[in-house]
C-alpha cells in the first residue's frame, strides 16, 4: 500500500514539474517575441533619421516631391531670367596716352605732343578747341584751323578742316581722313612736318 502512494506522489512531482517547466517555456517565449518586436520598432525608428540627427526624407511619397520641386524650379528660373535681363557691367578701358614726334623738315625744328584725342594745326594763336595745338603763325598759307590730328580706334588720323589751301599727306592732297604713321610727311601751307615716332602708352 505504501508503494503506491509513493508511486502516485511521484507522478504528481513528475507533473507538477513538467508543467512548471512548459510554463516557463512559455512565458519565455512570449517575453523574447515582445522584446524582438520592439527592438524591430526601434531599428525602424532609427532608419527613420539620418546620420546627422535629421528626419530622412526618402518615404515622402512622389506627391510631396513633386509639391516641393517645383516652386524652387520656378524660383531659379526667376533668377536665370533676370541675370539674362540685366546686361553684365562692362569693363571700361582705361584711357591710354598718345605720343607723336614731328620735324619741319626745313627749319629741323621738332614738336612733341602728349594727348589723348586731338592736335591741331593752323596758324591761328587759339587751339582751345584741340587738346593740343601747333600754331604756325610765320606761314600764310596756313588757314587758322588748318587740319588736326584725331586718335579713332587704335590708330591716328590726319583730317583737313577745310583749309584754303589743303592738307597733303606725302605730296597727295586728303580729302578724308587718313591713316599716319612714322615716316610720313604732313604738308600745309609751305610747311612740311616729318613724323619721327608715334608712341602709345601701354596698358
Amino acid at each position: 500500500m505504501l508503494y503506491w502512494i509513493v508511486l502516485i506522489l511521484l507522478i504528481l512531482g513528475i507533473i507538477a514539474v513538467l508543467g512548471g517547466t512548459f510554463v516557463t517555456i512559455k512565458k519565455n517565449r512570449a517575453e523574447d517575441a515582445r522584446l524582438f518586436r520592439r527592438r524591430k520598432g526601434r531599428r525602424r525608428d532609427e532608419e527613420d533619421y539620418d546620420e546627422d540627427g535629421y528626419p530622412d526624407d526618402d518615404d515622402y511619397d512622389d506627391e510631396e516631391d513633386d509639391y516641393d520641386e517645383r516652386p524652387r524650379r520656378r524660383r531659379s528660373q526667376r533668377v536665370s531670367d533676370r541675370d539674362t535681363d540685366e546686361p553684365a557691367p562692362r569693363r571700361q578701358k582705361r584711357r591710354r596716352q598718345w605720343k607723336i614726334i614731328m620735324e619741319d623738315i626745313d627749319s629741323w625744328q621738332k614738336y612733341n605732343f602728349i594727348f589723348y584725342e586731338t592736335v591741331g594745326i593752323g596758324r591761328g594763336k587759339d587751339g582751345s578747341m584741340f587738346e593740343k595745338y601747333l600754331s604756325l603763325p610765320n606761314d600764310v598759307r596756313v588757314s587758322k584751323v588748318h587740319c588736326v590730328i584725331i586718335h579713332h580706334g587704335d590708330r591716328l588720323y590726319l583730317k583737313d578742316e577745310d583749309s584754303r589751301n589743303g592738307t597733303f599727306l606725302n605730296g597727295k592732297r586728303i580729302d578724308r581722313p587718313i591713316v599716319i604713321q612714322k615716316d610720313d610727311v604732313i604738308g600745309v601751307g609751305e610747311t612740311r612736318l616729318e613724323i619721327q615716332r608715334i608712341l602709345r602708352e601701354s596698358e
